[in-house]
């Protein structure tokens, strides 16, 4: 390889790192399917070809997130770093300009959060009696509260139980970011922090795919253990894409 050649992958590779950081900080301004194709780029760019077996039928933000990687097929890292590039200046032409202005403060949160649990819409059909999940599905703290007070069973059942989807409302508190109401759960006594979803993934997991940094600590607080392995075989480290979450669950 040639010094102009090493010059301009350099470059490429510059470029790439201050586009994955613009959406770091910006994911909330894209749509989900934007964000799917970014996070298949990133993966062939920064892993290569999809190398890991197709999640379980149940583990359905794992399917979709493999398809997406997986239809890259053997495209170089080099194309997958361009086709980032390009797919966010398709989008947001100006967004190096911006990332470079004094004024441009990053949003707190994560890279990329593509989880097909967080899309809010569903939350419109909720109707007639709603469960805790659906109180956590809508962030009401408040209501999430009463439903535990009110729950004249074992707490146990319902706490570390799996809803149609196959998650509890630990995963989903998780996935969503609420802070508050994730540490209103662990502070149930009867809370497995290390409750699996029908995909065997913790609220780790979900904390760390999603980048919600506060939440991983929250969790790590109340000793969630960092090795657990769903079964695709991956930890939390390797579902994390922000840095700081790595450096946090490492």
């Amino acid at each position: 390889m040639s010094d102009l050649e090493e010059e301009e992958i350099d470059l490429l590779e510059e470029e790439f790192t201050r586009a994955t950081k613009f959406i770091e900080c910006s994911h909330d301004q894209f749509d989900q399917k934007d964000l799917l194709k970014f996070y298949g780029f990133y993966k062939q760019a920064t892993v290569g070809k999809c190398n890991v077996p197709k999640p379980g039928i149940f583990n359905v933000s794992g399917r979709t997130k493999w398809s997406v990687w997986n239809d890259l097929g053997d495209l170089s890292k080099e194309s997958a770093m361009k086709g980032y590039i390009l797919h966010l200046v398709g989008l947001k032409p100006e967004w190096d300009q911006v990332s470079e202005r004094d004024d441009f403060k990053p949003q707190k949160g994560s890279w990329v959060s593509v989880s097909t649990h967080a899309n809010r819409d569903e939350e419109d059909d909720l109707s007639g009696d709603k469960s805790i999940v659906d109180f956590i599905k809508e962030g009401n703290l408040a209501e999430v509260q009463s439903a535990l007070q009110s729950v004249d069973e074992d707490i146990g059942s319902i706490i570390n139980a799996l809803d149609e989807e196959g998650l509890g409302p630990i995963h989903w508190a998780a996935d969503r970011g609420n802070i508050d109401i994730l540490r209103l759960l662990l502070q149930v006594p009867r809370t497995n922090v290390d409750f699996r979803d029908s995909g065997g993934q913790t609220a780790l997991h979900f904390a760390a795919s999603c980048g919600n940094r506060e939440c991983v600590q929250l969790l790590l607080e109340f000793g969630a253990d960092r090795t657990v392995r769903d079964d695709e075989g991956e930890s939390c480290v390797d579902v994390a894409f922000d840095e700081e979450i790595k450096r946090l669950l490492m």
